[in-house]
Parts: C-alpha cells; structure tokens; sequence
C-alpha cells in the first residue's frame, strides 16, 4: 500500500501544471461521456467489483488490470481533465479516499491523488496504461526486476533514493504561518517547491478585508512564489489556506489584526 500511494504521488507530481485558459474546450458531448466513464469506473472499485470495471479497460492493458492492486477506495472525485490528441485520449486526476496502511495513518482514510489515463477504443472511453511511460518518474526512470528463472513474477520496478509519501507531503513549505497586521499594513509569505515536479497554487476563500493575490500560479521544482497581505478597512483576523495541486494540501496562513 505504501508503494501504491507513493506512485500515486508520484505520478500526480509529474502530471501537475497550471490550467491553461487558452486550451480548447472539449465537445460537451464527449467530456459528459468520459467523465461518466470516470466515475462508473472508480465507483466500480470502490465497491470492490472488478469484474465489472474489466469492463472499462483496455485491451491491450487488460493483463495488467488482471494483475495489479486494486485499492478499495472510499471515494473518489475527478480534480482535473487534460485532453489530447483532438480529444481521442485524457488524463483525469482523482481524488481518492483510503485507508493507507503505513505508520500513523492506518487509523483514518487518507486523500491521494490518483491520475488515470483514458482514450477511445471501438467508441467507447476506456481506463488504459502505458506500460512503458509508467517507468519514468520526476526521480528517473524506474527499473524492471529481472526476469526469474523459474518464471515467477519479477520484483516490481525500483529506483534509487526514492523518497517517503511522507516526505513528499511536506516539501511544499511556508517560509511563515503566521503574520500580524495593521489596517494599511502588507506582509509577504513566501511558498517553496521542494518537490520533484512542478506544483500549482491557489488561494482558498477570502478573509474580510483582506486582500491576497500570488504572484504565480504555477512553481517549478525549486521554485518559489510569494503570497501578498495587505489589510483594508474592515479587515478581520482569520485563516487563509493556500491550496497545493497535484498533493491537495491546504496550508494555512493565520492573519491577526491588531491595532
């Protein structure tokens, strides 16, 4: 399970971008159609019937459904849609709810993101994997186990230096959680990606007269952005979260008005 959540995480960070608001829409008809695809297909999983979701596969990927985990999700929900190749193929982030079974966490379902990759076969949207674009990660690409001797599965595929889940959950960091400031007053916080992949931000609901704004949307590895405060008039104490794609943290800023 803890090799399940941290490809998960993985392969989220390696698909994360900014939305991109001069890309082409999709025909309704055919975002309806995959998107209702999506949800049978995971809801399928979540009640643990598999023979049913080998349905919505792929030919040519049903040996390695037949084959690999099928985790018991809770719930699901699609984040995000990126289409290509005129609309013929996709790949729908979800996120998930589950029990991961790893130290300190096996008491409460965890939220990952799952990205799934879609295309059109015989009409119809099918959950599909590219066997060999799942090998490279943000880290490098991953090495298949040798083929046994007696014909038994191989070891599945390994990198070196990978990091933890846990690791890859907290190095997305604010440089300070906390600011005090007076009506008229500006403070900055800045965000750093210490993540292999690209991230992207965006600010939650707003506090009462406060005025945020980020100065980028999108940060690459190593990069930085900088979240602008400023008080206005009326401006009230309160949290602002910065919410993390592809990770879907949330992490708050406390804002204290003073006089």
């Amino acid at each position: 399970m803890r090799r399940l959540v941290l490809f998960a995480l993985l392969a989220a960070l390696a698909f994360a971008q900014s939305n991109d608001p001069f890309k082409p829409k999709p025909p309704g008809d055919v975002d309806a159609a995959l998107r209702a695809r999506v949800h049978e297909f995971f809801d399928l999983h979540a009640k643990g019937q598999f023979r049913k979701a080998e349905e919505l596969v792929a030919e040519d990927t049903k040996d390695f459904f037949y084959s690999g985990n099928k985790p018991k999700y809770l719930t699901c929900e699609i984040t995000r849609i990126e289409y290509s190749e005129n609309f013929t193929k996709a790949t729908a982030v979800m996120m998930c709810e589950l029990y991961v079974m790893m130290p300190g966490l096996a008491d409460h379902p965890m939220k990952v993101p799952f990205p799934s990759t879609w295309k059109i076969e015989n009409g119809k949207w099918v959950w599909y994997v590219d066997q060999d674009a799942r090998l490279n990660t943000p880290f490098g690409r991953m090495t298949p186990g040798a083929m046994r001797a007696d014909g038994a599965t191989p070891p599945p595929p390994s990198i070196a230096n990978m990091p933890s889940a846990e690791t890859l959950l907290k190095q997305v960091q604010l440089d300070k959680d906390a600011v005090r400031l007076k009506v008229g007053e500006t403070a900055e916080v800045t965000v750093a990606n210490g993540a292999p992949g690209p991230i992207s931000l965006s600010l939650s609901a707003a506090v009462p007269g406060i005025q945020a704004k980020l100065d980028k949307t999108s940060i690459p590895a190593g990069g930085k952005a900088t979240v602008t405060l400023r008080a206005a008039k009326g401006a009230k104490s309160g949290v602002l979260n910065v919410q993390v794609e592809p990770t879907m943290q949330l992490l708050p800023i406390q804002i204290a008005i003073v006089e």
